[in-house]
């Protein structure tokens, strides 16, 4: 029979790797429903508090995620409610196993795209073709510049601004 603290280590080391692969997910996902950063911390505390709890029945690495997430979406929902605000999940946000969550990644990073593509529609012919350029066709500045006559600079300038557009403008959609 193994001892106490062998098994206190085992979950220890498993809530370690869970902490380690998920914290980062599970302050994105609390991030999209709750604005206030210091209310986004205590929810992902409350999160892993909950996930430390009950470290022991995680083991399966078929349903760690849902749960991971079924947490993660139950504690967003209880913080609503203490705050007495009204909110609700709708289908698409929650992620119910692996293959909805690569489903609703396609989606997203497919509508991301749409809206960067969208966005450099509104961009200077230059600006625009020297990103591409530099970006997909993973051409140098250097050359990028030898090809239009001007310093390498200039190329770098312009495609950082595009980069910088971007970033502004992808959440105002």
């Amino acid at each position: 029979m193994p001892c106490i603290e062998t098994v206190q280590c085992c979950i220890m080391e498993n809530f370690k790797k869970i902490y380690l692969d998920y914290k980062h997910q599970i302050y994105f996902f609390v991030k999209k429903f709750i604005s206030n950063m210091e209310d986004v911390e205590d929810v992902v505390q409350e999160i892993l508090v909950h996930l430390w709890k009950h470290s022991s029945s995680l083991q399966d690495p078929k349903t760690l995620e849902s749960i991971i997430f079924k947490t993660a979406q139950q504690e967003v929902s209880n913080f609503y409610r203490k705050n007495k605000m009204i909110f609700s999940f709708s289908d698409e946000t929650l992620i119910k196993d692996e293959a909805d969550s690569e489903k609703t990644d396609y989606e997203f990073k497919k509508e991301q795209l749409k809206k960067i593509h969208s966005l450099l529609e509104d961009l200077p012919e230059k600006s625009k073709t020297f990103f591409y350029k530099n970006k997909l066709e993973k051409i140098s500045y250097t050359q990028i510049a030898k090809e239009n006559n001007i310093s390498k600079t200039a190329v770098e300038k312009q495609v950082n601004k595009v980069i910088r557009y971007i970033k502004t403008n992808l959440n105002l959609f």
